[in-house]
């Protein structure tokens, strides 16, 4: 996963307002970086790093959303994101495909190959829908961010209270749906849990110039716990098209699926265990009490 680049000069009593036109542009600046490395290829690799850095441009502008017209933007910038996803998605399925029928036995191999291949006949078209939607990006979206990121202004300082409001409202939002998790662990609720957990994770990157030691305590307990829910949600996308294949395949396609099933959701029932305990740790540690209070 790329890096953000850093951010000299800023610290707890710098100006909100500089601050946020400092980063928009910065985290715009890794946005562009990373679309020139991709170049015209759109790589597995190329379009992962490119999707982490508009994460984190979205993050910005949400945190920084008051101190002027950033809105739209940032949902020209979710576009970008969903078409990189779309991409990333099929990689993803595709390699995961591919690994598990060079697992089987020769004379087994034709159903999984033929889903691999059912998956890999979806990049062209939504390769082709990305590039409108970068074009669109270079065209519009990019003029208008570099525009709007010189006029933001706003009361505040960077390391003020205004800045810890917005991250106890996230942790709040992640408390709330680890609640709701613990009481139904359905493959829904931890989608959402994990999204609000990654929102608060790139804000909290936003602020750690200001806040270094309050951001890297908050980072230290969230990263372990994005990476469960990530590979958790790994699983439920799994079944997911497995069971359109299960249902819809051929004859061979439905047999591999079936069996990929079963694999999966052991590795399901196993990573939601893993899970769980993460979250008993939170609650027995009292881990989200402990963060608000860092950012009191």
């Amino acid at each position: 996963m790329p890096r953000p680049t850093p951010i000299r000069g800023l610290g707890p009593d710098s100006r909100l307002a500089e601050a946020a036109r400092r980063l928009v542009s910065s985290r715009l600046a890794d946005v562009r970086h990373e679309q020139d490395a991709l170049g015209e290829a759109l790589t597995e690799d190329g379009v992962h790093d490119l999707r982490v850095s508009t994460r984190r441009l979205r993050a910005a502008l949400t945190v920084f959303r008051a101190l002027g017209g950033l809105r739209p933007l940032e949902r020209e910038v979710k576009k970008l994101q969903d078409a990189l996803g779309e991409v990333r998605d099929v990689h993803v399925q595709e390699a995961w495909l591919k690994q598990a029928a060079r697992k089987e036995k020769p004379a087994k191999r034709a159903g999984f190959e033929a889903l691999r291949a059912s998956v890999a006949s979806q990049l062209g078209t939504k390769e082709k829908q990305l590039r409108r939607t970068l074009k669109r990006w270079d065209e519009r979206t990019v003029p208008a961010l570099l525009d709007e990121a010189k006029r933001l202004e706003g009361p505040g300082r960077y390391g003020g209270q205004r800045v810890r409001r917005q991250l106890r409202r996230r942790l709040r939002a992640v408390e709330r749906l680890m609640e709701d998790y613990a009481a139904a662990p359905d493959a829904l609720t931890a989608h959402e849990l994990r999204k609000e957990v990654k929102k608060l994770r790139y804000e909290a990157e936003i602020f750690r110039p200001a806040l270094r030691r309050k951001m890297e305590a908050l980072l230290e307990a969230l990263v372990p716990l994005q990476e469960l829910l990530g590979v958790l949600h790994d699983s439920d996308v799994r079944l997911g098209l497995l069971e359109g294949f299960a249902a819809k395949g051929t004859a061979a396609e439905r047999t591999a699926a079936r069996k990929l099933q079963e694999q999966v959701r052991e590795e399901r029932a196993e990573r939601a265990a893993q899970t769980a305990r993460e979250l008993q740790r939170w609650h027995a540690e009292r881990l989200t009490r402990g963060l608000r209070q860092l950012l009191d």
